[in-house]
């Protein structure tokens, strides 16, 4: 643990035991969820309850953001706001009086419209190491504009990446549903989809120095479902799978999963220089 400015600051393991001691208390909650008819899982649902693969992928992720929720009750009693899933997916502006609790200040989101003179807004030395940091994930080049401008999750490229190869493996219920047959290719797509989950979880602790170790944690998570994903699919490659959709699907995967740990060293290194 370290201290600065008389706060103590967790590291990544410290949060990483937290996050996984919450889980295992939570073990009934995801029972709850994950149980229902023929234990199939709950993408399968999703299918075919919204009218596009994307959507199905979205709806997944906030059900599992709300269960990642449960792990930090907030403090004094506060509530949880409902808005708050919605504003990271949507990008759009939040409403000042509706979400009081979701400071971009306090909690690490991006204003995408900053008001002149906001505090979180004038260090322009911390605006210069968060776009340095992650100028190589952002789908654009940010050129002159601050970190702030960029309001929405799906703006960074390892998210986006990990949500699109979810919503194409989703598309195969349609192409090839031969491949849904197979319980090793439902997994895969499960585990897949999880990537994006704590991708999201790690972008929603925000990029204070005082949650950055929980950021880093969520993400080391996404990077080991990365690999488990890369096992997986070796054990589909003669069967169910054909040769090219084998072969897009590794080399996808696979520099995802690089793309993960180069984020993973890049923020911690963040963490440590913030110190």
């Amino acid at each position: 643990m370290f201290s600065s400015d008389n706060h103590d600051i967790w590291d990544e393991h410290q949060w990483e035991s937290h996050i996984n001691e919450m889980t295992r208390r939570h073990e009934h909650l995801r029972d709850l969820i994950d149980s229902g008819p023929g234990k199939d899982p709950r993408w399968l649902t999703h299918i075919k309850d919204f009218p596009t693969k994307l959507d199905a992928v979205d709806a997944f992720i906030e059900e599992e953001l709300l269960i990642e929720e449960s792990y930090f009750p907030f403090e004094d009693d506060e509530e949880p706001d409902d808005d708050v899933d919605d504003v990271l997916f949507s990008g759009e502006d939040e409403d000042d009086e509706g979400l009081s609790d979701w400071d971009p200040e306090d909690d690490g989101d991006f204003a995408e419209n900053p008001v002149e003179g906001d505090d979180h807004i004038s260090d322009d030395e911390e605006d210069d190491d968060l776009e340095s940091l992650f100028e190589d994930i952002f789908e654009e080049e940010a050129g002159d504009e601050s970190m702030y401008d960029y309001a929405s999750l799906e703006n960074i490229a390892i998210y986006t990446d990990a949500r699109d190869l979810a919503a194409d493996l989703l598309i195969f219920n349609d192409s090839k549903p031969e491949y849904m047959k197979y319980p090793g290719f439902l997994h895969l797509v499960s585990e897949t989809l999880l990537i994006s989950t704590k991708l999201a979880a790690a972008y929603s602790m925000g990029f204070d120095v005082e949650v950055l170790g929980a950021n880093i944690a969520y993400c080391k998570k996404a990077l080991d479902k990365a690999n488990q994903t890369l096992m997986l699919l070796q054990n589909l490659k003669e069967n169910p799978l054909s040769s090219s959709d084998y072969y897009e699907l590794h080399r996808r995967l696979f520099e995802l999963r690089n793309n993960i740990a180069v984020h993973v060293q890049d923020t911690r290194d963040f963490f440590l220089s913030q110190l």
